[in-house]
């Protein structure tokens, strides 16, 4: 990464496994965390592409068991803090929903049309009332956070409330959709508070007998990149960079947590992200100053490129997973849900986690590989599907590839390898139907 550094996660990488062939569900935010929480891909919901938007619907179905359920059936304490992005219901003054209404097409279909709708929404929500569909009602004991940070209502949520009434609207000056906003809000103060949340959750939680299970969802390295002013300048090569060092920094942040507490080892602590690097970033801008961030792959976050779903993923297992070691097997985000069951030895109902994997067996090194035949299919903003298996990706009406020799894309090889192109269409439409 050039002059960049980020220190904690380099320690992280020493301590722990890294994986090279990790992917999100998709290649952007609100459906890989959906995939992350429920181990099913977020396309076979309503939501076909895109994401949800100011003031949706919750997306996860409440029959769906979630991570976060699976955890406190089998005696855990849960917490979230962060981003939450999976819609939550609003209501009137006499309790009613006023948010029933929107739909998650609106934005695509039109945005001016929409935001008329968005607007009529807002004016009708008393910020006073509860909040329901969002992490306390997917099996969260404990929750803080933002719904979005580039959405309206600006403001930080406990649990089922609001921390304070928003009563004036976003200044243009703010990156952000428009909207309510708690007076002197700051994005700037966004991850400096996710890192005291989560430190002062864990040390809590440590002083219990019964273990604990934290997602801690951050809003970075996500526009808006709104670095505090303690990183303001502090990478050299601009204000992306300040936010990406910020971010490691929580990474720490939350590693002296759990050593200060007492319970480093035995932690395990992920790292990962919910897709590739954001556009926003300004990708020329940075190698201009050394750093290049889209070195090995093609494309970014939103794309179907594999710039867009391939993401870092570090897991610290300490006595478990080997220091130092590095994983090249196909893993999905979505994945996560069957190893932890495997863990903790809960049995998934049928009909939930369908599309996760359990890899619990690499992390313990015992040999064992995921399956290499087993398939993962991608899925881009726009609705837009490929499929990986093995050392190859197809990708609907967009070519086949060998991501063994060509990992950048670059060369279309279904002219040649027909055969490959038929089976793997042939197994994205039977996994569409699944």
């Amino acid at each position: 990464m050039g002059p960049l550094k980020t220190r904690h996660l380099d320690v992280l990488l020493s301590q722990g496994m890294n994986f090279g062939d990790a992917h999100s569900g998709s290649a952007v935010c609100t459906p890989t965390r959906y995939g992350l929480l429920t181990g099913r891909y977020c396309w076979r919901t309503r939501l076909k592409s895109e994401v949800i938007w100011e003031y949706g619907r919750p997306l996860i179905e409440s029959d769906r068991v979630t991570m976060a359920e699976m955890f406190r059936e089998v005696g855990y304490r849960t917490g979230m803090v962060g981003k939450w992005h999976l819609g939550m219901d609003w209501r009137d003054k006499d309790g009613k929903l006023v948010n029933d209404g929107l739909s998650s097409g609106d934005y695509k279909r039109s945005r001016g049309d929409a935001e008329r709708r968005r607007k009529i929404v807002e004016e009708r929500i008393d910020f006073g009332q509860r909040i329901t569909g969002g992490p306390n009602d997917h099996g969260f004991d404990y929750y803080w956070g933002v719904d979005v940070p580039n959405f309206p209502p600006y403001v930080w949520i406990e649990n089922d409330r609001l921390i304070g009434k928003p009563t004036v609207m976003k200044p243009e000056s703010m990156f952000g959709s428009p909207g309510a906003m708690l007076e002197g809000w700051k994005l700037e103060g966004i991850l400096p508070g996710l890192a005291g949340k989560a430190s002062e959750w864990i040390e809590a939680q440590s002083q219990q007998e019964t273990p604990f299970f934290l997602y801690l969802s951050l809003t970075s390295p996500h526009t808006p990149i709104s670095p505090s002013a303690a990183f303001q300048g502090k990478s050299g090569v601009g204000t992306y960079g300040d936010f990406l060092m910020e971010t490691d920094w929580v990474v720490g942040e939350v590693m002296k947590a759990l050593k200060r507490s007492g319970v480093e080892n035995e932690t395990i602590l992920v790292f990962t992200a919910d897709n590739g690097t954001a556009w926003a970033a300004g990708f020329d801008q940075l190698e201009k100053r050394g750093v290049n961030l889209r070195n090995h792959f093609k494309g970014g976050k939103a794309q179907i490129h594999e710039g867009g779903h391939r993401v870092p993923m570090i897991v610290r297992w300490p006595g478990v997973t080997e220091k130092g070691t590095r994983c090249d097997d196909l893993v999905c985000l979505n994945d996560w849900m069957a190893t932890f069951a495997e863990l903790v030895d809960y049995e998934i109902p049928k009909g939930m986690a369908e599309d996760s994997v359990s890899f619990l067996s690499v992390l313990k090194g015992d040999g064992k590989k995921m399956k290499k035949e087993r398939a993962v299919v991608h899925h881009d903003y726009r609705g837009k599907f490929a499929i990986r298996k093995g050392k190859w990706k197809w990708v609907e009406n967009g070519g086949l590839f060998d991501l063994e020799a060509d990992p950048k894309e670059e060369k279309d090889r279904s002219s040649e390898r027909a055969d490959i192109v038929n089976k793997l269409r042939a197994e994205l439409v039977k996994l569409k139907e699944g």
